[in-house]
Order: structure tokens, then sequence, then C-alpha cells
């Protein structure tokens, strides 16, 4: 009878618990989504887990080379646009202030004293891991962009609208608005909006006024459960498919990155914003699953950024539209090089003891999907499977691939053109082929990443009718067969 009551005792104590947390659940409201971020960001921070020793600077106005402090200023390069390559590279570079005020009157038509060269150097490291080969650039030219330049914008805010961003759009409604309010006369701004589908509020326009007048009238409208990101880009693309291809293009995505509801994939999304000259800038909050953002951005010669807090959000909105307005645009000839291209650049500010360093990156391979077949030029002793020395520095950049994206996997295949029996063509195109695997395997790729097959003269590509045909025919393919 004791153990009974004693028993009793301990669920009744147990139960009186487990009622009092479910009154407690109830009653306290759950965060959920950017707020849910936010907290974790925080708690985070304050175990030392997130670095927050280096703060961010967003652009907030503009400032004279001489009534600034050369012993504050900050060169970076801002982003790349490669989309030209091997032809040219565009470097847009910026210099500011701790305080985030961009420098003027540096560059070319505005700079103030033609007896000063502040851009000095210039070079680029060729090959992020394998055999790294350093070349520097001789010649290149800087040209200021500001206030005075009425080159056309045509740009497309598309602001994610699921559930997860409902914490937030307060702040997305404050920031763009300030976006709009900083257009020049001549730019064309359209602002949408998507969570499974795209609702775009504003077409492209020009007017400030009527653009924040219609954007006021229908801005609540559409905030639904999903998120269709990458459909939502797709979209904003065919906004501006009638622009001039000369005047710039450029698509600011915002959203936390959840994507689950689109068609439409990372690689087709890099591909046609190549092809049709798009800049794509993405703005992604909290903890997002951002992976594909930052690589949309990359990619495609665009800006990636991450806010964790409102502020930082708005000051993000600014950020954009003043980098956009106000930059140094360095334009050269790049070394050909197949893979990573890592840019320095110099900076030499009169009255400042030590020189300013601004980098960036670019990949001239692009971007490579699954089964994707890439020719590069191996060649080969006549009559031979033996790799000519002037190939060496094509399998280093495959190599150098390899490492970058550890999981890529490559099928080798060898080609021949018409010259000689179909039996002697297949033989040599397998040992072609296999001498290429064994020349990668050399420089320590693993033999699991690679597989290899010759094809003869079964699979032209072109007529063997001419001397040019049948060089094209004599060739080497890798097949993307895991990535």
């Amino acid at each position: 009878m004791e153990n009974k009551i004693t028993i009793n005792t301990a669920f009744l104590i147990l139960a009186s618990v487990l009622i009092a947390f479910a009154v407690y659940s109830c009653s306290t409201p759950r965060k959920t989504g950017f707020a849910l971020q936010q907290e974790i960001w925080e708690m985070d921070v304050e175990y030392g887990l997130i670095d927050t020793s280096k703060k961010e600077i967003y652009l907030k106005g503009t400032l004279p080379i001489d009534s600034a402090d050369p012993n504050k200023l900050i060169y970076d390069i801002y982003r790349v646009e490669p989309e030209d390559y091997p032809k040219e590279i565009r470097l847009i570079a910026r210099v500011f202030d701790s305080s985030g005020y961009f420098i003027t009157n540096m560059g070319d038509p505005y700079r103030k004293d033609p007896n000063i060269t502040y851009f000095t150097s210039l070079r680029e490291e060729l090959g992020k891991h394998y055999n790294i080969r350093k070349e520097t650039i001789p010649e290149f030219t800087v040209r200021e962009y500001g206030a005075n330049d009425s080159i056309a914008y045509n740009l497309v805010l598309s602001v994610d609208y699921s559930g997860s961003m409902d914490a937030i759009l307060d702040a997305i409604f404050v920031g763009t608005e300030l976006f709009v309010s900083m257009k020049f006369d001549v730019d064309r701004i359209a602002l949408a909006t998507f969570n499974k589908e795209i609702d775009v509020k504003v077409p492209l326009m020009k007017d400030t006024s009527e653009i924040l007048a219609l954007y006021r009238s229908n801005y609540r409208r559409g905030i639904g459960l999903f998120s269709a990101m990458r459909d939502a880009v797709w979209s904003s693309y065919d906004i501006l498919k009638d622009t001039p291809i000369e005047d710039p293009r450029v698509v600011v995505v915002l959203s936390d990155g959840d994507d689950n509801y689109s068609k439409a994939s990372i690689d087709s999304l890099i591909k046609r914003a190549n092809r049709e000259k798009i800049h794509v800038f993405c703005v992604a909050f909290g903890y997002s699953k951002d992976e594909s953002m930052k690589q949309l951005a990359q990619y495609t010669g665009g800006k990636y950024y991450k806010a964790y807090t409102k502020e930082q959000l708005i000051d993000i909105f600014r950020d954009i539209y003043l980098s956009l307005r106000y930059h140094y645009r360095i334009t050269y000839t790049p070394p050909v090089y197949w893979g990573y291209h890592h840019v320095y650049s110099g900076l030499n500010v009169p009255g400042r003891v030590d020189s300013l360093i601004g980098d960036g990156f670019y990949d001239s391979s692009g971007w490579l999907s699954l089964s994707d077949t890439i020719i590069r030029p191996i060649f080969f002793d006549f009559d031979s499977a033996t790799i000519k020395p002037e190939s060496y520095p094509t399998l280093d950049e495959l190599v150098d691939l390899m490492y970058t994206w550890p999981k890529l996997r490559f099928d080798i295949h060898g080609h021949t053109d018409n010259v000689g029996t179909q039996e002697y063509n297949q033989a040599l195109s397998e040992r072609r082929a296999q001498a290429v695997y064994d020349a990668l395997i050399l420089r320590g790729i693993e033999e699991r990443r690679l597989r290899y097959r010759g094809f003869g003269m079964s699979k032209p590509i072109i007529s063997n009718e001419t001397p040019e045909g049948r060089a094209k025919n004599r060739r080497t393919e890798f097949i993307i067969i895991a990535k």
C-alpha cells in the first residue's frame, strides 16, 4: 500500500510538471523564421562561436580624396565581371574610409590631380591549389564612375515573401523604398516579390515617384508559405529580356535561401545570366541555406551579401546601389589560364606610408554542370600516345580544377580523325586517353575519380574533308560524371 501511494504521488508530480510546461509553452510565443535565426546568431556571438571583430562597412555616401584621411582608407575589389574573358576582365573596385564614405576623384575623368597615379600595380595568381604561377599585368586602364555618369541601369529587385521572412518585412519595406529613392533619373527599376510564384509589383519604370506610389499601393500583397527563389530569379531575367544588352542588367534577390518549390536549377540560372549578361546580387538572411546563392552571385559577376539584423539589411540596400553607381572600373587583358584567377591590385595614396592591396577572383573555366563535355587542347607526337610538353600547362589546369572540386570525376574520351584504318585509330585513341589518365594520376589525382575510353574516328564533331576539320576531330574530351 505504501509503494502504491508513492507511485501515485510521483505520477501526480510528473503530470503537474507536464501541464505547467504545456501552459507555459502555449502562453509564450515561439520565435520563428528570421527572429529565431537572429536569436541563435546572438547566442553564437555571446559564446564566441562567431567572430565579430571584423565589422562590415557599408557605403553611405561619398567624399573627395582631398578631404579624406589617407590612413583610414580601405581598398577592395568589390566584384569581377569575367564574361568577356579572354578579351578583357573588368574589376569593379572601391576605395572608402572607415566611416563608409566612397572616395572620389582618384581616377579619370574625375581625377583632381593628373600628376598623381593612385592605381599603381596589377597582377594575377593562376591556379588555386596546384602549380600556382604569378603573372604581372603591365597594362591596365582605370575609369571612375560617379554622379555625373549617365549610364542607364536596368534593375530588378526580387524579394522573398514566404512565411519565414514575415518577421523582417518592415525592414524590407524600408530598404526597398531607400533603394528606389537613390536611383538616377536614367535608371529603370522593377520590383517583384515571390513565394511559390513571382508577383511583379512594379514593372520596369523610370519615374521614382510613380515607382514608389505603385509599390506603396500593393507592397503587402502576396505573402505566402512557400519559397520558389530559383524560379523567381528566372522570371526576373524575363523582365530584363527586352532591355538593351549593352546597358547594365542587374537582378538583386533577397531570400533566406530556403527554396522549397522551384523547378529551375542553379546551373540553368548561371548559364542564362552569362548568355544574357545579367549580374545577380544575392542577399541572404541569417542562418540561411545560402551556398547556391553564393555560387549564383560569384559565377554571374554579381555580389553576395549576408544580413544578420534588420539594420544590416537596410545598410545593404544602400550599399548595393551606391556601389553600382560609384566605383572604379579596372580593365585589362588577362593572362590565358583555364581556371582560377586571383587578382591583386595595388593602390598608393600620398600621405600614407604603406600601399593598399585589393584582391578578388574569377574562374575562367565557368560554371560546370553534371554531364558537361569539356574539350581541352592535349597535343601528342605524330602517330604516338606521348603527350607533348606544351600540353603540360593544360594538364595542370585540369588538376587544379579537380583539387578545387574534390567530388569532381571525369570520363576521359579520346578521338581521332579518319586518316588510317578504323582498327588502328581505335587503338590509338585508347592509348592517348590512357596517357591523359596516367598524367593526371601522376600529378596526384586519385584513380577512383577518373576513367578513360577511346572512340577512334567514330564520333567526329565536324567533317574530315579538310585539314582544319581533321584537326578539330583529333581531340580529348572530359565528361563530368560526378560533381
